[in-house]
């Protein structure tokens, strides 16, 4: 049987990242190529049923168009609505067991601690590029990543709306600045995907 991977994601901004780091890491792996037959990134658009959604998309649309592909799947998600909720919007062993009950043979977090929002500011070079903001001049406030990054906006007139595709923004972000500090948690997908990286490589240090 061929393999493939699967990565869920939440919204636009992340489904961005996320493609920009793995067309980075491509060739960083022996041949130039990723070790799995098929490698799909699905956008979820946010986190409400999320377990229904994902359950319907692997099921009718990605096992039903590859069934001849064994699956490992990534459910990647910010922690922040998790942290201090009483009753967090997403069981994720329900998750997990259901799509294993489904064919998934094995399931994957990558969890932003506390959002895609603080991986962004490792670049705050980058993001001031964007804005067109002088870096030495600014300022974080907020009291966390999506707040600081929303007042980084309104300092040059623009809005930030999390989750909504931005024009050239995530193409503005050193995404090596942005995935390095987050290494431990995708740490796995890079070894699935054939990744190996050493310390002469400019790209993430495993």
């Amino acid at each position: 049987m061929d393999r493939g991977i699967v990565i869920f994601i939440e919204g636009d901004t992340e489904e961005e990242i996320y493609k920009g780091f793995l067309e980075k890491i491509h060739n960083m792996t022996p041949e130039g190529k990723f070790i799995v037959n098929k490698l799909i990134v699905r956008n979820l658009k946010g986190i409400g049923n999320y377990k229904n959604r994902a359950l319907r998309v692997f099921q009718n649309d990605i096992l039903a168009n590859n069934p001849d592909i064994i699956f490992n799947v990534f459910l990647c998600y910010d922690t922040d609505v998790f942290e201090f909720s009483a009753k967090p919007p997403v069981n994720w062993e329900d998750v997990i067991e259901s799509l294993k009950k489904a064919g998934a043979e094995k399931i994957y977090q990558i969890k932003a601690k506390h959002s895609i929002e603080d991986w962004i500011l490792n670049d705050i070079n980058g993001l001031c590029s964007y804005l067109k903001l002088n870096p030495s001049l600014i300022k974080l406030n907020g009291k966390n990543g999506v707040k600081k990054i929303e007042n980084l906006f309104r300092k040059a007139n623009k809005i930030y709306v999390k989750g909504i595709k931005i024009k050239g923004f995530v193409s503005s972000l050193d995404l090596q600045k942005i995935m390095c500090p987050a290494c431990i948690q995708l740490k796995v997908l890079c070894k699935q995907l054939g990744v190996i990286c050493t310390n002469s490589q400019k790209g993430l240090q495993h």
